[in-house]
C-alpha cells in the first residue's frame, strides 16, 4: 500500500463527528437490503460503523462508497413517487395535510422573528421545495440555492424571489446571507462539521443556520439508506453544530416527524462539542437493528397471506418490498399526490380504496404507526391494519 493509500484509508476510518479513529464495525449489517434516499431499492452488502468515542453512527468514505454514491446520484429523481411533488406532512390526530417545507417554515417563524427583507441561501435545494414555500410567505426576501448539477436550474430560478441556482459548493456563492438552510443535506456530507465551518463566513453577523436531518433513533429505517454517510442522533447532531462554533437556539425532534431540526446563530465560534460517551450508549443502535430484523420477520409472515399491502411509498416501504422479494400486492398512501398511481409496478390506494379483507402492514416506526392506526380506524375500514413490533428497550 502506498503512503497516499494509507492516508486515504486513515481518513476513511476517522469519525465524521469527533475525528476519533479507528471506528468499530457493526456486525451483520451487510445482510440488510438497502434503499437510496430517493426511495429506490439498493443491493445488500453495505458497511456500518460506530465511533467508540462519541457513538457517532456512520459509513466510511472509501472507494466502494464513493462508487455507489456516484451511481445513485447519477440517476437521482427527487419525489418520483409523486412526479416531483414534495412529501406531505400529516397531523397525527386530524390527518390534515401540509407540505413538509411549509410546515418547517411555519415552525421556524414561530421560533425566530423574520424581518420583511433579507437574503436566504438553501444549500442542496433540490427542485426548490423550501425556496418555493419561503417565497410564498416572505415576498421581500432575495433567495439563492445550490445543487450539484443544473437539473432543476430553470425550475428553481422560476420561483419568485430566486436570484439564481448555483451549481457547486456554497462557498462559491457571492455575498452573505441572513439565513442559510440545509434540509436533508448534512447526512450526505462526508465531513459535515467542515461544511458548517465553511458556511460560517457566508452568514451575516447574528445570522441563522437551519439544519434538518433524519433521526436514526426515532426512525431506524434511516440506517438502511445507502447514500446517507452519517446517521445522526440528537447528541451527535448537537456536537457537530456546536463544534463548528454555532450557538444553538433550538434543537427539536417535534417540528417534522422522524426528523431532527436545529436552529443556530452565528456566535463567537467557541467550540463546545460535548463529552465522550460510554460504551452503553451503543445499545440504541444495536436495538434498532434488531428491531429492523423483527420487522422483516413480521412482514414475511403476513406476506404469505393473499391481498397483502404496505402502508407508505417512501424509504421504509421500498426497503420492505425488496426484503420481501416483491411479495406485496399493493401500497397504501394518504398523500393524494401519490395515490392513484403505481409504485414498484403495484397500485397505490388511498385508505378508502383498499380491497376488502386485505392486510396492510404500517411500514413506520412504532411511535408513528400508532397514530396512523388510531386516525384511520375512526373511519369504517374494510381491511386489517397491522402495526410493526415495538422497540425492545
Amino acid at each position: 500500500m502506498t503512503a497516499k493509500q494509507e492516508s486515504a484509508s486513515a481518513l476513511a476510518q476517522r469519525c465524521h463527528v469527533c475525528e476519533f479513529s479507528p471506528l468499530d464495525p457493526v456486525a451483520d449489517y451487510a445482510r440488510f437490503s438497502r434503499v437510496t434516499s430517493d426511495s429506490k431499492p439498493w443491493p445488500k452488502g453495505g458497511r456500518l460503523f460506530i465511533c467508540p468515542s462519541c457513538a457517532g453512527v456512520q459509513k466510511t468514505v472509501d472507494a466502494e462508497w464513493e462508487s455507489e454514491v456516484e451511481q445513485i446520484y447519477g440517476s437521482y429523481s427527487i419525489y418520483h413517487q409523486s412526479e416531483g411533488a414534495e412529501q406531505s406532512v400529516f397531523d397525527e390526530i386530524s390527518g390534515g395535510v401540509s407540505s413538509r417545507s411549509g410546515h418547517l417554515l411555519e415552525q421556524l417563524r414561530s421560533q425566530i422573528n423574520l424581518p420583511e427583507t433579507g437574503r436566504l441561501l438553501d444549500v442542496g435545494c433540490g427542485n426548490g421545495a423550501f425556496l418555493r414555500a419561503f417565497s410564498s410567505v416572505m415576498r421581500g426576501w432575495s433567495l439563492c440555492g445550490t445543487e450539484l448539477n443544473a437539473k432543476y436550474k430553470k425550475v428553481v430560478e422560476d420561483i419568485p424571489g430566486v436570484v439564481a441556482l448555483y451549481v457547486g459548493g456554497p462557498t462559491d456563492v457571492p455575498g452573505c446571507f441572513s439565513i442559510i438552510t440545509l434540509i436533508h443535506v448534512l447526512e450526505h456530507i462526508p465531513e459535515p462539521g467542515q461544511l458548517l465551518s465553511q458556511l460560517w463566513d457566508k452568514l451575516d453577523l447574528g445570522g441563522h443556520l437551519v439544519v434538518e436531518v433524519p433521526s436514526f433513533k426515532r426512525n431506524p429505517f434511516d440506517l438502511l439508506i445507502a447514500d446517507h454517510i452519517t446517521h445522526f442522533s440528537k447528541e451527535t447532531f448537537l456536537r457537530t453544530v456546536r463544534g463548528a462554533g454555532y450557538d444553538v437556539i433550538t434543537a427539536t425532534e417535534d417540528w417534522v416527524p422522524k426528523e431532527l431540526t436545529i436552529v443556530a446563530r452565528k456566535g463567537d465560534r467557541s467550540a463546545s462539542p460535548g463529552d465522550s460517551v460510554t460504551s452503553s450508549e451503543v445499545h440504541p443502535l444495536l436495538m434498532r437493528l434488531d428491531w429492523l430484523r423483527a420487522v422483516v420477520t413480521m412482514a414475511n409472515r403476513h406476506s404469505k397471506s393473499s391481498r397483502f399491502g404496505l402502508f407508505g411509498t417512501s424509504i421504509a416501504a421500498t426497503w420492505l418490498f425488496d426484503e420481501l422479494a416483491g411479495r406485496v400486492e399493493f401500497f397504501v398512501d394518504e398523500d393524494p399526490n401519490r395515490a392513484g398511481r403505481t409504485y414498484m409496478d403495484r397500485p397505490v390506494y388511498l385508505p378508502n380504496d383498499v380491497p376488502a379483507g386485505s392486510r396492510v402492514l404500517v411500514a413506520l416506526p412504532p411511535d408513528f404507526a400508532e397514530p396512523v392506526k388510531a386516525r384511520l380506524e375512526k373511519h369504517s375500514l374494510i381491511f386489517k391494519l397491522i402495526l410493526p413490533p415495538v422497540f425492545a428497550e
